[in-house]
């Protein structure tokens, strides 16, 4: 299939088989999810992967009631962080003048560049930090799709809960959107045949 043909397969799948994809399909999402481009580089988020029975009923039980958690063969589950300190900060700086063998001149530049979004205070940072995770999560659904593997995103559930149950500190990051990975089940998936319902190009594009 072509990239039109895959977007077009695609669709946010309701019920899945519980058929497990392969390590390889999983490590090629995933490397996708790292060479997503976000803002600076900063990619200020985390991914948590897992396919354990019991903490996804876990999930399902507490925080997210849908039924394909609880089918999937993996959920992924972003968390953005919710502050960009200095210890984050340069340490993505002495990644940055490692990996490009950049003079200090240049990384000091390059801090300034992040300074002032990070100290403007009229940005609200954590909306900010949630609009690259949600970069990332785009990029998986693609990957997906071009590996002929289903997925649902979800933004429908107890955050909190969530949050709870994996333990995390939320002065520091919070989840934001779950991804299920797995394959549709084809014979009580409600929408599997389903047309796309999607706006015609020329409600959806301005060309000037």
């Amino acid at each position: 299939m072509n990239l039109i043909e895959k977007l077009n397969w695609r669709y946010a799948t309701k019920r899945m088989t519980g058929e497990k994809i392969s390590e390889q399909e999983l490590e090629t999402i995933l490397e996708t999810i790292r060479l997503t481009p976000t803002a600076y580089g900063l990619q200020p988020y985390k991914i948590i992967v897992t396919d354990n029975k019991d903490l996804l009923d876990e999930i399902y039980k507490k925080s997210c009631p849908q039924i394909v958690i609880n089918q999937c063969s993996h959920l992924l589950i972003f968390k953005a962080n919710k502050k960009l300190d200095e210890d984050y900060m340069e340490g993505y700086l002495k990644e940055l003048k490692r990996a490009r063998n950049e003079t200090e001149e240049y990384v000091d530049s390059y801090r300034s560049k992040i300074q002032r979004v990070i100290e403007n205070p009229t940005i609200n940072k954590f909306s900010w930090m949630m609009r690259q995770t949600y970069i990332a999560l785009g990029f998986a659904m693609f990957a997906a799709a071009e590996l002929g593997i289903d997925c649902t995103p979800i933004e429908g559930f107890n955050v909190q809960a969530m949050n709870e149950l994996l333990e995390l500190d939320t002065d520091k990051e919070e989840a934001v959107v779950l991804l299920t990975l797995g394959y549709r089940d084809t014979s009580t998936d409600h929408l599997v045949d389903k047309p796309k319902v999607r706006k015609p190009m020329e409600k959806l594009v301005e060309r000037r």
